[in-house]
């Protein structure tokens, strides 16, 4: 899942998709992401984005680089700001 919400983090940072909504239903109709989070995004959002950028550092010392948190989420963190359409 953390390798599917960073990637769907930098497809919103590049504007591949243009809303949070847009990014986390196409997760869940588009590939299955599990419903019960609300999508990619969502996913991000409720665990924290601190949570989630420690965890992937994580994840990414054990598994590799693809589980670096994405820049946006990075930037999004260090100004409290959590994945919104407002």
């Amino acid at each position: 899942m953390f390798i599917q919400a960073n990637e769907s983090a930098k497809c919103y940072q590049e504007n591949i998709v243009r809303s949070v909504a847009d990014a986390n239903i196409g997760a869940i109709f588009g590939w299955g992401f599990v419903p019960h989070h609300g999508g990619t995004l969502q996913f991000i959002n409720a665990m924290g984005l601190e949570a989630f950028i420690t965890r992937s550092r994580e994840l990414a010392e054990q598994y590799g680089e693809c589980f670096q948190p994405a820049q946006i989420v990075l930037d999004m963190a260090a100004k409290g700001e959590v994945f919104s359409d407002d």
